[in-house]
């Protein structure tokens, strides 16, 4: 059995921001479709230990996406959405440290 991978994140908190675009999270968002437990002033989740499944990198892989493709693929791929959020966020020393995580996936 291969070790499991940790998400490598990096605690911007855009996908905090952009949570009211998550079907299962709208209802726990503000009007401008940010998660009500995100912590603005930290960008740190308030329900770290409960929070929903669906934010849950590693739940989520493990419970619907091990047969579709490997977990570093899956890694990678939440790493490009959060490349993404943060690109138009204007976070560029986000990206640039999403960027250079994303290049030790691809080896």
């Amino acid at each position: 059995m291969a070790a499991r991978m940790n998400f490598p994140c990096i605690r911007c908190g855009q996908c905090c921001r952009h949570a009211g675009d998550v079907p299962q999270l709208a209802p726990r968002t503000d009007a401008d479709g940010v998660c009500l437990c995100l912590d603005r002033r930290t960008n740190r989740c308030t329900i770290y230990e409960t929070r929903p499944k669906v934010c849950n990198v590693s739940y989520m892989y493990q419970h619907y996406f091990k047969d579709q493709m490997t977990e570093r693929e899956f890694i990678q791929k939440n790493l490009q959405v959060c490349c993404q959020l943060n690109n138009v966020a204007g976070k560029r020393d986000n990206v640039e440290k999403l960027e250079k995580l994303l290049e030790t996936f691809d080896r």
